[in-house]
């Protein structure tokens, strides 16, 4: 039985090349969906006949099984920009009436909260991903907002490009020395940013699940902090390093907004859902100084679907999701992926 790949949505040139043809160096088969490209007859000259083509719009699930059920199925989804991939989808493009079912979704990135992970257990669909590949990209970002948002320099440009000359309208900002960051996880990007920021001489705190002992957080030069509410009040700058799940979903709400301390910056990199707009939007109108600055690059709603009640927020800076959007980020999560698609298939050829 052929073992092949459905590319739901690839990077851009010259980076798709680089992606294709590691897969077919690796010799395994390729089908790439064209719908997201604007240059697809480019493409197409590329590879002539080396590999198969679709279009798929992925974000319409009734289509993309009907295309599904044409091609007879794939042995494995591979994604990179968080498409919603649900259990009808799963169940149809599994079942075993098709001549290649599938058995893997490979996600190049960390994040896998937009899988339906119950239905592929259910269904023996394996989930792959590329925890770790972005984390300097992400930690990046994250250090390039709280600098620019704790200098107030989105307000000074805004006052400047309307003619209005601005010093002395708001108070002097503190030196990064005087800084406290708080960390709320403490995976492999919440470290990048922790050994980051360390080296500009800003104060790392952190706060984590029961495995960050004071011990762990000795080893990773972090100070440790109990309890959310701990650290809320104690730091300058509050930085989301958690996964989407049952008890993080909503954990920044009113509450925690009010716990945080007088002027902070809050920045969320990880997953929409966990801080709770519509409630973060009613706070900042309601206290507009209390929160200095908010940083958001993910939201509940994303791509076709966005719509965010902090649009209409001032000091709220928006990003569409690309705090891990570096060349080289992209590389390595696209080289990791496909090395462990490569290994999945070779097992389960031999299975």
């Amino acid at each position: 039985m052929a073992f092949t790949i459905l590319i739901l949505d690839a990077p851009s040139p010259p980076l798709l090349f680089e992606e294709v043809d590691r897969f077919l160096a690796l010799g395994l088969n390729v089908t790439l969906n064209l719908h997201y490209f604007a240059d697809k007859e480019r493409i197409r000259q590329h590879y002539t006949t080396r590999i198969e083509y679709a279009e798929i719009d992925c974000h319409d699930e009734p289509a993309f099984i009907a295309a599904v059920s044409r091609a007879r199925g794939y042995s494995v989804f591979k994604t990179r920009l968080n498409i919603p991939l649900g259990a009808s989808l799963i169940r149809a493009a599994s079942s075993p009436a098709l001549a290649t079912p599938l058995r893997a979704i490979a996600q190049a990135g960390a994040g896998v909260n937009h899988i339906d992970r119950l239905e592929c257990e259910q269904c023996g669909v394996t989930i792959l991903n590329t925890p770790g590949s972005n984390a300097v990209a992400v930690a990046e970002y994250v250090l390039a907002q709280a600098l620019f948002l704790s200098r107030d320099l989105d307000y000074y440009n805004a006052e400047t490009h309307n003619g209005h000359w601005a010093k002395g309208t708001l108070a002097p900002t503190c030196e990064y020395a005087e800084l406290t960051l708080g960390l709320v996880g403490t995976g492999s990007i919440a470290r990048q940013v922790a050994r980051k920021a360390a080296a500009l001489g800003i104060k790392v705190i952190a706060t984590g699940s029961e495995r960050f002992t004071e011990s762990v957080a000795r080893s990773l030069e972090l100070e440790r902090r109990a309890s959310l509410a701990q650290l809320l009040a104690e730091s300058h700058i509050v930085s989301i390093h958690v996964p989407l799940t049952t008890l993080t979903r909503g954990l920044f709400g009113t509450a925690e907004f009010g716990q945080m301390r007088q002027g902070s910056i809050l920045i969320n990199t990880a997953r929409g859902g966990i801080v709770d707009e519509h409630q973060l939007a009613a706070f900042m109108r309601q206290f507009p100084r209390h929160i200095k600055a908010v940083a958001i690059d993910t939201f509940s709603l994303e791509k076709d679907r966005f719509d965010s009640p902090l649009t209409d927020i001032p000091n709220a800076q928006l990003t569409p999701h690309i705090a891990g959007n570096t060349t080289t980020a992209i590389r390595v999560a696209s080289r990791q992926i496909v090395d462990k698609i490569h290994a999945f298939s070779a097992a389960a050829i031999v299975r």
